[in-house]
């Protein structure tokens, strides 16, 4: 736990002490900056400790560290939510990074040459600021949820836990990206009838190509290092670009 005052200009306020929050935290100490990192959960990792009891990472151990500290685990295994939650409390240890825990940043602004990020407990100044709070804090509910029966249940993803939460019948399920893909997986392993809707035909590569994990081949083949600047990265963006025009109704969905 950090000792900062309230009145003291750090160098870099980072909020959010997730993996990123924690990964830039490393190099900053490295770097002898004055830096802060703010989290508004109980502890570090309670990020992870509230999603769904059998979630898995995609990718395997191996591939999971963050700078100087191997993430625990046999290669080729996959760790669960728990796991993930209790090495980015050990990694904050580790290197004694500050860290300051239940602070919620309600407003950021500019002030003067520096920028103020006000919290419940008082407001901390610092010459830049980085939000490391990542894309999916906020759950997001298409409109259309509103008008449906008050008897249909629609928990967002956030708030499931496992299969037994939810009354008997079948069960459609949102969205085909790693959440809702391993939500339905599981639904279906319980016993119960799934369909999972998505906007567009998803595309999907295996686990487990040949034996060996995806990231596996990638980090072998090169292409994991491959820059947006370079001809693949080229190409993967004309790709992505075509598949958000084609789902926005904006172009031809040929890829």
């Amino acid at each position: 736990m950090t000792t900062t005052s309230p009145a003291e200009t750090l160098d870099v306020l980072v909020v959010g002490a997730g993996q990123a929050g924690l990964a830039l935290g490393r190099y900053l100490q490295q770097r002898d900056v004055r830096f802060l990192l703010v989290d508004a959960g109980e502890r570090t990792g309670d990020v992870w400790r509230f999603r769904w009891d059998s979630l898995r990472l995609c990718t395997a151990a191996e591939h999971d560290s963050l700078p100087d500290l191997p993430f625990p685990g046999d290669a080729g295994t996959y760790p669960g939510k728990d796991d993930v939650a209790d090495y980015l409390e050990r990694y904050a240890a580790t290197p004694d990074l500050p860290v300051r825990l239940r602070t919620r940043v309600i407003r950021l602004r500019r002030s003067g040459d520096h920028f103020a990020a006000e919290t419940p407990t008082g407001t901390l100044r610092a010459r830049q600021v980085v939000v490391a709070t990542g894309p999916f804090s906020v759950p997001r509910v298409p409109a259309l949820a509103q008008h449906l029966a008050p008897e249909v249940v629609q928990p967002h993803s956030s708030a499931y836990r496992r299969p037994g939460q939810l009354p008997v019948g079948p069960v459609l399920v949102v969205g085909a990206g790693n959440s809702g893909v391993q939500i339905a997986e599981e639904l279906a392993a319980a016993g119960r009838e799934v369909a999972l809707a998505v906007g567009s035909r998803p595309r999907a590569v295996p686990q487990r190509p040949l034996g060996r994990d995806l990231f596996w081949w990638l980090t072998r083949t090169g292409l994991i290092r491959a820059s947006v600047d370079s001809r693949l990265g080229r190409r993967l963006s004309r790709r992505r670009t075509a598949r958000r025009r084609c789902a926005a109704g904006a172009g031809p969905c040929r890829f």
